[in-house]
């Protein structure tokens, strides 16, 4: 939980500066790639993360990389979390920094999620009756699972919507499994 707090701070830190000089999109952007890059790279993590090389060698490496590529606030951004020894925490700084855009300009993500890719008119009637629901700009992400057979399930915050045709028949199961049958309706030849 301590992690939590700390990448909290650095969000908050990151959001001002982001407020101060009309930047919140373009960190938004910016620090999501650096962020996949880190997921995706093993080797850079490692080096970031390692304690027998210098900060003043990471630092170096990060202005190499990125000077030019990003904006300098979050090169200088990321100096500090290599200063800190706080690198680690980049994609959770990232996640939080997500969630202080989202209520600053009132944005709500939805996740659909579905047994197959849905058609674009089917997700725009969506976002449409959710936006009108919660007045607020909707972010779609759309997942694809095989595994709930057909229908959807629809995630908002901490809500969940299951329309898929799995829980249907689980919950199907459920009913025959605990249903009483009569005695008398019962008999053998």
């Amino acid at each position: 939980m301590v992690g939590s707090n700390v990448q909290n701070v650095y969000a908050s830190a990151l959001f001002e500066i982001g407020v101060d000089n009309n930047l919140l999109i373009q960190f938004e952007e910016e620090l999501g790639v650096v962020s996949d890059i880190l997921a995706e790279e093993g080797d850079l993590k490692l080096y970031l993360d390692s304690q027998g090389i210098s900060k003043e060698s990471k630092k170096s490496f990060i202005s190499r990389v990125f000077s030019g590529n990003l904006n300098d606030f979050l090169v200088n951004f990321i100096k500090v979390t290599i200063d800190n020894d706080r690198q680690h925490l980049i994609s959770g700084i990232y996640y939080s920094l997500i969630q202080m855009i989202d209520v600053e300009m009132n944005r709500q993500r939805v996740t659909i999620i579905s047994s197959i890719k849905l058609d674009e008119s089917i997700l725009e009637r969506i976002k449409d009756a959710v936006a009108k629901t919660l007045a607020k700009n909707i972010i779609i992400d759309e997942l694809i699972d095989e595994l709930i057979l057909g229908g959807i399930i629809i995630k908002i915050g901490d809500l969940v919507i299951d329309g898929s045709l799995a829980k249907d028949l689980q919950n199907m199961k459920k009913k025959l499994l605990y249903c009483k049958v009569r005695s008398d309706g019962i008999y053998e030849d």
